[in-house]
């Protein structure tokens, strides 16, 4: 049987989360980016890039950009949005993603991690973040808050999108923040999808960047770029540089 994020990240996906746009991206990278020293003409890695559109704001930044993910659905509408854009899509398991110091930045975005059952293949993500980078590198990580979204997750929303009900519902159990999406479209039966996401706290999560030659050097809470707080800071966001130069 196929993995959770194999079903869930296909057409359905798209029209579920059409609200993540271009200005969205600009929204969520905007401010964080100004901690990154950044120039025209490096190369950066987006891992677990969906449909392209955090990977066309850097490319828009006059950066080279390529974009990973394991989402052929996805990966088709990224190409789509992005001609004539400096940007190549590549079809991988993120933990299967091989450079070697080919890129002067990384970067993994709106929880685009957690999504295996094992802690080991979960720091992969950070191990192939790591020695894809140059030495002095850096790699942006951005994360939901596990403290936060224990006080605030809201276990049932619908929307309705055209002739699409979108029905959500979400629970915290043991380790994992669980989504079950019933979509139930005008004259046909309905279709539902799972998410799954493996919690990690700060400490967590630190220790994993360390042990894979990432040094912290900024933690923010939010895009904004707001210190944070256990309990209410929407998200985990780290930058960290490869050790080296």
């Amino acid at each position: 049987m196929s993995e959770w994020y194999e079903r869930s990240f296909q057409e359905d996906y798209l029209r579920i989360y059409a609200h993540r746009d271009e200005r969205k991206a600009t929204q969520e990278l905007e401010k964080l980016i100004s901690f990154v020293p950044v120039s025209k003409g490096q190369k950066v890695l987006d891992l677990c890039c969906g449909q392209g559109r955090h990977s066309r704001w850097l490319a828009s930044l006059g950066l080279q950009v390529v974009g990973v993910d394991l989402s052929a659905v996805l990966l088709a509408e990224a190409i789509k949005q992005s001609l004539n854009m400096n940007i190549l899509y590549m079809r991988a398991d993120v933990r299967e993603v091989h450079f070697n110091e080919e890129m002067d930045h990384v970067v993994n975005l709106f929880t685009s991690f957690g999504y295996f059952s094992e802690d080991e293949e979960n720091e992969k993500v950070f191990r192939n973040a790591s020695r894809a980078l140059k030495p002095g590198g850096y790699f942006v990580f951005d994360y939901l808050n596990p403290g936060y979204l224990r006080q605030h997750i809201n276990p049932y929303s619908e929307t309705e999108q055209g002739d699409l009900m979108i029905k959500q519902y979400r629970s915290i159990n043991e380790q994992f923040v669980e989504k079950k999406i019933i979509i139930q479209e005008m004259g046909e039966n309905s279709r539902q999808y799972e998410e799954k996401v493996k919690l990690y706290g700060i400490d967590q999560l630190k220790h994993m960047l360390q042990r894979n030659g990432l040094e912290i050097v900024q933690l923010f809470g939010d895009y904004d770029a707001s210190n944070y707080q256990l309990e209410e800071s929407p998200r985990i966001i780290y930058i960290c540089r490869k050790a080296g130069n």
